[in-house]
């Protein structure tokens, strides 16, 4: 059994990810963590630090802010825990960081898990390809309703 924390875990993302995991055979939420721990009743205990964590998960699952990358990274490291970084907005400093990291632990990092906007980079790279630098193209970037 993989057992899992969700950083972020009473985010969309986060309770999305929860609901998922619950319906796998072979993997458990056994926490949580979020800055807002009281905000959601969970099947799963929330903590508001890694620190608090009862025991030591295999993966953290990351979908809160930028701002948490540095400690989730630190802690990770720590306890040898792999990462699955699917936060948005991070600077070129943070991603030189998930570099860093990853050398010492295991980190699987996406700018955005979402199929709608991973199918669109690769239709632009098709376009692109195909149209090739006699078109000037531009591309407008919308959330959906529920970002």
């Amino acid at each position: 059994m993989i057992k899992i924390a969700i950083n972020g875990a009473n985010g969309h993302m986060g309770q999305t990810l929860a609901r998922s995991i619950e319906q796998t055979g072979d993997m458990t939420v056994i926490a949580g963590i979020d800055i807002n721990p009281g905000a959601i009743k969970n099947t799963f205990p929330v903590f508001p630090a890694y620190s608090d964590l009862p025991e030591t998960p295999d993966v953290i699952i990351d979908f809160s802010r930028p701002e948490a990358l540095q400690g989730l990274l630190e802690f990770a490291s720590e306890k040898n825990i792999g990462v699955v970084l699917a936060t948005t907005g991070y600077t070129d400093n943070d991603k030189m960081m998930i570099a860093k990291f990853a050398g010492h632990i295991p980190v699987f990092y996406s700018a955005n898990m979402s199929l709608g906007v991973n199918l669109q980079i690769e239709l632009a790279k098709k376009a692109a390809g195909i149209l090739g630098d006699k078109f000037d193209i531009e591309i407008v970037e919308k959330h959906h309703n529920l970002k």
